[in-house]
């Protein structure tokens, strides 16, 4: 899959999670087979998470949605002299790893060098 539709429709596609799946195939009354792969059944141009139908069940339906998975380039967070995991200006705390050491360290979750250096001092 992966191709979008020609109908009008978004046709994001996406794998249904197995869990989900099998969980929904041997729903007694249901109205369809559980597809592997699902195209996201919006008008194209949509805001926000793609939705596809999954399930009929009596006068309702069980939806999967899902977000637009995207790629972007960004400099890594060094922040305060850390050597952060994450891209720069990522929310929250950083992700950090000790590359001083002879073997690196971590990660660690801190919002600053003040708290990592107080949670090694724990250890």
């Amino acid at each position: 899959m992966g191709e979008t539709a020609d109908d009008g429709t978004c046709g994001q596609w996406q794998r249904v999670p197995e869990e989900i799946a099998l969980r929904l195939g041997d729903v007694p009354g249901a109205a369809y087979e559980v597809p592997d792969e699902v195209t996201c059944a919006l008008e194209a141009g949509h805001p926000g998470s793609h939705t596809a139908v999954l399930q009929g069940l009596g006068d309702d339906e069980i939806w999967l949605t899902w977000t637009v998975p995207k790629t972007a380039v960004a400099t890594s967070c060094r922040a305060d002299g850390l050597t952060c995991l994450l891209p720069t200006g990522h929310p929250g705390r950083h992700h950090v790893i000790m590359a001083e050491e002879i073997e690196d360290t971590g990660p660690y979750w801190a919002a600053d060098r003040a708290e990592l250096e107080a949670l090694l001092a724990q250890n």
